[in-house]
């Protein structure tokens, strides 16, 4: 899964989408990532021309704010669309999650 970049610049805030009930939830797989797992959906809002700013949401881990790390996902118009997508990489998206870095090494020769 490939990850994709959060221009800081283009933003005007963001916030986190909290999961808190696991029975009530429109988004299920979206819930479990972020409450099994070490993931998070933050709602961007982007600076446009606008007087209505555009908004935006991305799947990312928890660490979103102490490393310089890329979204997992793409961003997406609204919340549907984001569990859409990750329903269907679900897969991948925990893959690279629990193994990536295993890769990630062997790639680049440094594993030993």
């Amino acid at each position: 899964m490939p990850k994709h970049p959060l221009s800081t610049t283009a933003l005007l805030g963001s916030r986190e989408i909290r999961f808190l009930d696991r029975q009530t939830t429109n988004y299920p797989n979206l819930m479990r990532l972020c409450l099994d797992f070490d993931f998070c959906v933050i709602q961007l809002l982007h600076k446009t021309s606008v007087p209505s700013a555009s908004k935006s949401f991305v799947l990312t881990t928890q660490d979103y704010r102490t490393t310089p790390t890329a979204a997992i996902t793409p961003a997406f118009a609204n919340m549907t669309q984001l569990e859409d997508y990750v329903t269907h990489h679900q897969v991948d998206i925990l893959h690279d999650y629990l193994f990536g870095f295993v890769d990630e090494d062997i790639a680049s020769g440094q594993a030993d």
